[in-house]
């Protein structure tokens, strides 16, 4: 899931003559069957006939172009880089040639270069939104406020330029979350879908964008739409199984509420009942009520998941991460009941009891606690881009 995975190239028939050694027509036809070829991730088919036109005419801007479209979808941006610095010399004034440019120079690490790159691209050409997304993109990579605000005023002018441009939206959407401005963003990301309901990108932001803010459940169906979309993406497998793990506890985080609940509920009752074997039995009844509707309240939510959701949470079923969720459940529970139980010997069961309960409990407050310190950095930065924005763009 790269930012700016895709170069983008013009048809075929927007390209010089080639060579005197192929027609216009066949040496069309085989760039258009390349780009075809890369974009249903057969590059290595693609390459044998870009070198059968490069023989006619080795310097060729556009099919130099297309070359580097391949290298582009393997990532291989140094070459991509070398072959359009070749192209560069036959049109140095094509505003695509440097907006390709500038995507393989920040994926190479060299921002200074790429941001000087994508500037001019945006001179040749200033009513193109994709050089201002492209310098958007090369603002992000960099640092300071004035770089993000920077980056900020592009997307907008993009999707003045364009406002049906699916990657305006993404690129608008990853700048407002490094402003902390989760609402646009999600506003942003949902446009993008909107417009394109299966784009990748802005499945991916979107279900990210809510599973790190504590809403991995909301982010579920999202995430589903993820996997169908690109299903062999390590990187959407990677975020999809951080939020089907963030679903899991914050599910389980609710039953160990419940649960609490249902404790609070088991003292008043023992302290009504005159009789300790009736408030025990008063006790362990509740206790286990509250469990088992726990339980059957867990299973119903965890089968409205959708299916591949659920699916990573089998396949994860074994690892410590997910395990110990439900553990806290089963911990708290057991804790309960011996301490409704009460002193019994041998003694350590009384000391294992407040154990048992205490530590899901303690989990519980560690969650909470670093959920309010991450809403309260994110408030900070809010505020800071906010006194630093022009007046103009406080919208």
């Amino acid at each position: 899931m790269a930012e700016g995975a895709v170069a983008d190239t013009t048809g075929p028939g927007d390209a010089p003559p080639g060579g005197t050694g192929m027609t216009e027509e066949v040496r069309d036809s085989m760039l258009e069957r390349a780009l075809q070829l890369a974009e249903v991730g057969r590059v290595k088919a693609a390459y044998p006939l870009l070198l059968e036109v490069l023989r006619t005419d080795p310097g060729d801007s556009y099919t130099l172009q297309v070359y580097a479209h391949c290298f582009q979808r393997e990532n291989r941006w140094a070459d991509m880089l070398a072959v359009l610095d070749i192209a560069a010399r036959r049109t140095p004034d094509s505003a695509q040639l440097h907006r390709n440019r500038s995507v393989a120079l920040r994926q190479l690490g060299r921002i200074p270069e790429a941001l000087d790159t994508a500037e001019r691209a945006r001179t040749l050409d200033p009513d193109d939104a994709r050089n201002e997304i492209v310098r958007a993109e090369a603002l992000l990579r960099g640092t300071g406020t004035q770089a993000v605000l920077a980056a900020l005023a592009s997307t907008r002018r993009a999707r003045e330029l364009d406002p049906v441009s699916v990657w305006a939206h993404v690129t608008e959407a990853t700048v407002q979350r490094r402003m902390a401005e989760f609402g646009r963003a999600r506003a942003a990301y949902l446009e993008a879908l909107r417009l394109a309901p299966e784009d990748p990108q802005a499945l991916f932001g979107l279900a990210t964008l809510d599973a790190e803010r504590g809403r991995a459940v909301r982010a579920s169906p999202v995430m589903g739409g993820m996997l169908q979309a690109v299903p062999n993406d390590p990187a959407a497998i990677r975020a999809a199984t951080s939020g089907a793990r963030q679903a899991l506890w914050l599910l389980t985080d609710l039953g160990c509420l419940l649960l609490l609940l249902a404790n609070f509920v088991v003292v008043a009752v023992q302290e009504l009942v005159p009789s300790r074997p009736l408030a025990v039995a008063g006790g362990v009844m509740v206790t286990v009520a509250a469990v088992t509707g726990v339980l059957v309240l867990l299973r119903w939510r965890l089968s409205r998941l959708p299916g591949p959701v659920r699916a990573l949470l089998r396949a994860n079923r074994h690892r410590f991460t997910f395990v110990a969720a439900p553990l806290r459940l089963a911990a708290l529970a057991a804790g309960m009941l011996l301490i409704i139980v009460g002193p019994h010997p041998p003694p350590v069961v009384e000391i294992v009891g407040p154990i048992l309960f205490s530590v899901p409990l303690l989990t519980l407050l560690i969650r909470w606690r670093s959920r309010a310190l991450r809403e309260f950095f994110w408030f900070v930065r809010r505020c800071w881009f906010r006194a630093h924005r022009p007046p103009a763009s406080a919208g």
